[in-house]
């Protein structure tokens, strides 16, 4: 395992010409194999996009960056594997930080031996409410919580299809998932439309989706979310357009992916995906927007996020005026920071106001942001 281990990070791509002098260790670990591939790559790309600006302009600090891409596979042995092998303790091979995971198998093992090897770690894309049992101080979320998609669905809702009833299709067995269904019914239990929401698990129809989209419609859900893996939300989204062609049905673009529009392109249509906004319209992004196109990269999907990650950390740098582990983390418990989703608030790593997500309408062959 650590001889296949050392081939992925000692092969990792080191990006520019002079990283091999470099004094400054960044790590990206993001999956580059699998069906995550493609978020994989977007967060590659970012992060490379930054560090590359960040040594053209001279450095940080005067001290020049090597960007390191670990492939964890979304894998738990790989994930806790590959975060021991970066945490050595030799100075040449020690990550001064590390960006990720997205997929946040065994995220409390990981953290914790980073932590240990006093590492900054920040990750650019949301997590569960349920994911981090013990936060360490040497994490920072970029994004706060992945629930919150919750409450931009549960205000688009109110203006849209207020009144008419709700059913969450979800798998009770992702942690992940279960934090934003269980958001998701806190929303509709506080402004007291509790009647209007029911939900459905997964589990409990044993992949009969013939029969779980029966008894949606017996329900008569006129909006439905569909939470879970990607074949499982497939399924039911072709079982229920069957029943009902126009029913408003969300799902998450990030589990789902191309796969729809490759097994189920005939269902897809009047469909709703939920994302990360990508800011192409923000007058407050419009500069990183340029930078980025002027490297060719398209600024849509997760390739902000790990920019914007790094700019976190090189300003976290300047604050500290140090790499210091310990005095970057004393430097900054609590700071602000202008983010393209606002004036942004840290407080020990966690951010008091979250981004947002978007949401789109699959229409006619066509994608409409409507919120």
């Amino acid at each position: 395992m650590f001889k296949i281990l050392s081939k992925i990070i000692l092969s990792a791509a080191l990006i520019l010409p002079f990283s091999a002098l470099a004094d400054i260790n960044v790590a990206v670990v993001a999956p580059m194999q699998g069906e995550f591939a493609p978020l994989g790559k977007e967060l590659i790309t970012g992060a490379k996009i930054a560090v590359e600006e960040l040594n053209k302009s001279g450095g940080l600090k005067g001290e020049k960056i090597r960007l390191i891409e670990v492939d964890d596979q979304c894998d738990d042995v790989l994930a806790v594997s590959t975060a021991q092998m970066m945490s050595v303790s030799s100075r040449q091979d020690k990550m001064d930080l590390v960006i990720g995971p997205f997929c946040q198998n065994a995220l409390n093992r990981s953290a914790q031996i980073y932590a240990k090897a006093k590492i900054l770690q920040i990750i650019p894309t949301p997590i569960s409410r349920y994911e981090l049992a013990d936060k360490p101080q040497s994490l920072f979320l970029l994004t706060g919580n992945s629930d919150l998609q919750s409450l931009s669905f549960f205000t688009y809702y109110l203006k849209n299809f207020d009144l008419q009833k709700m059913a969450l299709i979800y798998n009770g067995a992702d942690k992940d998932v279960i934090g934003i269904a269980e958001a998701l019914q806190e929303e509709f239990f506080k402004a007291g439309k509790h009647l209007d929401f029911k939900s459905f698990n997964f589990i409990r129809y044993k992949k009969d989706y013939d029969k779980l989209a029966e008894d949606v419609m017996k329900y008569q859900a006129k909006v439905v979310m569909i939470l879970g893996d990607k074949k499982a939300v497939g399924k039911t989204l072709k079982a229920l357009r069957k029943e009902d062609k126009n029913l408003a049905i969300f799902v998450n673009q990030y589990q789902v992916q191309n796969y729809l529009f490759e097994e189920y392109e005939k269902y897809v249509n009047n469909t709703y995906f939920m994302a990360l906004p990508n800011f192409v319209n923000n007058p407050d992004f419009t500069e990183t927007l340029v930078r980025l196109r002027l490297h060719g990269i398209d600024p849509k999907g997760l390739t902000v996020y790990s920019y914007i990650a790094v700019q976190l950390w090189a300003d976290m740098v300047k604050r500290a005026n140090s790499y210091s582990f310990n005095s970057l983390i004393n430097k900054n418990k609590q700071f602000q920071l202008n983010m393209p989703w606002g004036n942004i608030s840290y407080l020990n790593g966690y951010p008091q106001t979250s981004v947002g997500y978007s949401i789109y309408l699959y229409k006619d062959k066509e994608y409409t942001q409507v919120y």
